[in-house]
């Protein structure tokens, strides 16, 4: 089966009903002994998501708290621990479902909490 075909009519829809998000990744460096300090990266990164509120249900017996999101994001290798800005607020990824059949990512379903 074609999955880029799949892949880019997902994004084409996550695009037209979502919105631009950024999202920011801080990756640890190397220690430096002289200075005790450690020299961290950080990257930020444009994907487009559609945010969507969790419901009573969701939460039920799940770890999904109070205040999380839930977005449903192009195809990307997000990690957890980036953050997104979402209404001038952030919030940290904190779980990552990626639909991904056979070794092409069609979307990815982020799991963010503030």
């Amino acid at each position: 089966m074609n999955y880029a075909t799949i892949a880019q009519s997902a994004t084409t829809l996550i695009t037209k009903f979502g919105r631009q998000l950024t999202f920011t990744r801080v990756t640890n460096g190397d220690y430096n002994p002289v200075t005790g300090n450690t020299a961290n990266t950080e990257i930020q990164y444009n994907k487009f998501a559609c945010v969507f509120d969790y419901t009573e249900q969701d939460r039920l017996n799940t770890n999904v708290l109070q205040g999380d999101k839930r977005l449903l994001a192009e195809a990307y290798v997000y990690e957890v621990g980036d953050k997104v800005s979402i209404d001038g607020k952030s919030y940290e990824v904190i779980a990552i479902e990626l639909s991904m059949p056979a070794d092409e990512i069609l979307s990815a379903t982020l799991q963010v909490r503030a």
